[in-house]
């Protein structure tokens, strides 16, 4: 009997698909709005996610937490003309579920709904998009919320929070000390939200049990109306400059009374680097780390926003503290300086094109790689074409000792001492022995 797992598994699933599954991904433009559908008719349902994409030098200087500020907000708050919890239980009386996520420069809604409600669906995610229920009172509410978050953070959260802004991490929204929380007023949220939230800059897509001329009418009826801002864009502080709004350390140490430790390389992207390198950075680098980085358990991030950085992080329990800085900065030295193998390329490749053919049966995991570019068809031609060489070179470039930035948490003093004798002097500590 053959026994299918993994990639191989994926890729035979995919092909099995019956006939009706989804079709080709046809684009249409509404008022300024790019539309996406991709049809299927295998169930009664459709599934609404919209993308709204703004840059980091947005933020207005000295303010440069308004945008987790207004996340809050739009959390809080209701929709249209419902408040927060009267728009759930509208959702929950028609069986729907709605989403909202961010990340610093990318707001993303997604309603799921039975195909025969596709009208209702796409009013209540308009109203949600479009005309965001808060006032007064729910703002002050979340500022001093926010207030008492900052205030309540842990020495390791504010570690976190602080190196990931350093390095401009879209994750980080807020950073600890510089949210400017107490100068930011209604109308700057406000005037903030119709800056960024445009449908020029925003994309829709749709996936589920509809035509195109469904489509096209649902978007004409529920968000025809949603012009061009007439707020319109301003100048912020540049990205940089906004990245920077805190220390940019060599070695920022957190000292955490928990029994064992990590440590994080993060390195910004590099001018060099391109999307198809990026698509199998990830994959190289889980495989590389069974031979380099030994027992430590670790983890790679580099996500598909443009401003994402690399993200390298190795773990240890108590009985190998010692060994955790050495150790790691040793194998990403070896790592950088030896690179991939053609065999490692072979397979990772392998790995990138199962997981895609795989996306057929994943929906939502299928919209998030459109709405990030990740499917089109010059990508998949690039990443086809791209050589040993080159991801060796875009690696070098990514993990430049001269950009490379590193968070140790779980500090102590020998542990500093090793980072020393790596070459790797405290520049931030945060908390206390």
């Amino acid at each position: 009997m053959i026994r299918w797992t993994g990639p191989a598994l994926a890729v035979v699933l995919a092909a099995a698909l019956p006939a009706q599954g989804p079709r080709e991904r046809q684009s249409f433009q509404t008022a300024g709005l790019n539309c996406v559908l991709v049809e299927t008719h295998e169930r009664p349902l459709i599934r609404v996610e919209l993308v709204t994409r703004w840059d980091r030098g947005e933020l207005p200087a000295g303010k440069e937490g308004i945008a987790g500020f207004l996340v809050e907000a739009i959390e809080a708050g209701g929709a249209g003309a419902y408040n927060r919890a009267a728009f759930s239980r509208a959702l929950d009386a028609l069986g729907m579920t709605f989403s909202f996520k961010a990340r610093m420069g990318v707001f993303r809604w997604t309603m799921v709904a039975d195909s025969r409600s596709q009208e209702t669906a796409m009013e209540l995610l308009a109203d949600a998009v479009v005309r965001p229920a808060f006032d007064g009172p729910l703002v002050e509410n979340e500022r001093k919320e926010l207030l008492r978050q900052a205030g309540a953070q842990t020495p390791r959260e504010r570690g976190i929070a602080l190196f990931l802004w350093s390095l401009g991490d879209p994750a980080a929204m807020t950073v600890p000390g510089a949210q400017g929380f107490d100068r930011i007023e209604f109308q700057d949220l406000i005037d903030f939200r119709r800056r960024v939230i445009r449908p020029e800059s925003s994309t829709l897509l749709l996936y589920g049990d509809l035509n195109l001329s469904q489509a096209k009418q649902l978007v004409l009826m529920h968000l025809g109306i949603w012009g061009p801002s007439a707020q319109a864009p301003v100048k912020g502080i540049p990205a940089k400059a906004a990245a920077k709004a805190v220390p940019d350390p060599c070695l920022m140490a957190v000292f955490d009374p928990a029994p064992g430790a990590e440590l994080w390389a993060g390195a910004p992207r590099p001018r060099t680097s391109e999307p198809a390198v990026e698509a199998l950075l990830p994959i190289l680098l889980a495989r590389a780390s069974r031979s380099l980085f030994g027992t430590f358990e670790m983890a790679f991030q580099l996500p598909p926003e443009g401003h994402s950085p690399l993200l390298i992080k190795a773990k240890v329990p108590l009985a190998d503290r010692d060994a955790l800085v050495s150790g790691f900065t040793a194998a990403l030295a070896g790592l950088r300086r030896n690179g991939f193998s053609q065999e490692d390329l072979a397979c990772a490749l392998i790995q990138w094109k199962a997981e895609n053919s795989a996306l057929a049966l994943h929906p939502e995991a299928m919209l998030r790689e459109l709405a990030d570019g990740r499917l089109e068809p010059e990508l998949a031609r690039a990443v086809d074409q791209v050589t040993l060489a080159r991801v060796d070179q875009v690696l070098r470039d990514w993990l430049d000792p001269e950009r490379v930035r590193f968070l140790l948490l779980g500090a102590d003093t020998p542990m500093l001492q090793a980072a020393e004798q790596a070459g790797l002097k405290p520049s931030a500590l945060v908390g206390s022995e």
